[in-house]
């Protein structure tokens, strides 16, 4: 990790949680795990405007952790993209609340909204998507792109 994504992550005292239970998730671990996060003010206005309600925390699951690992930890360079590691957890509050990109993507098959989120950090590309449903936020997905 660089001096400014260390830097960065110093902000979020769930930082270092988040990377522990991705590790864990990495390690073949099925212990179920909730992490909730604060929103920056500048996120919770961002979320009313996209989603037209006030929302205070956001979370991330194990479930998360190992569908991520899953679909984004290997064999991205085959979609233009780079693979996840665990350390990459850590981004997920930068991420989300010092966004430089959020848009409503759509609904998913139950009909939940579904928002990117776009964070530049020394010349990667990292994109969170999360998910509002039953009144919760949580991130489904993280991936990244060298730029």
């Amino acid at each position: 990790m660089t001096d400014k994504e260390t830097e960065l992550i110093k902000k979020y005292p769930e930082a270092p949680l988040i990377v522990a239970m991705a590790e864990s998730a990495w390690a073949g671990s099925r212990k179920t795990v909730k992490i909730e996060f604060s929103l920056s003010d500048n996120l919770k206005t961002k979320l009313i405007e996209l989603l037209g309600k006030e929302i205070h925390k956001i979370f991330i699951t194990d479930s998360d952790a190992r569908h991520i690992k899953k679909h984004h930890g290997q064999n991205e360079n085959k979609r233009g993209q780079v693979d996840i590691t665990p350390a990459d957890f850590a981004l997920i509050p930068v991420v989300l609340n010092e966004y430089d990109t959020a848009e409503h993507t759509g609904q998913d098959r139950k009909g939940n909204k579904k928002l990117f989120f776009t964070k530049k950090v020394n010349g990667t590309v990292y994109t969170a998507s999360i998910e509002r449903g039953n009144n919760q936020i949580g991130v489904i997905t993280l991936w990244k792109k060298e730029r």
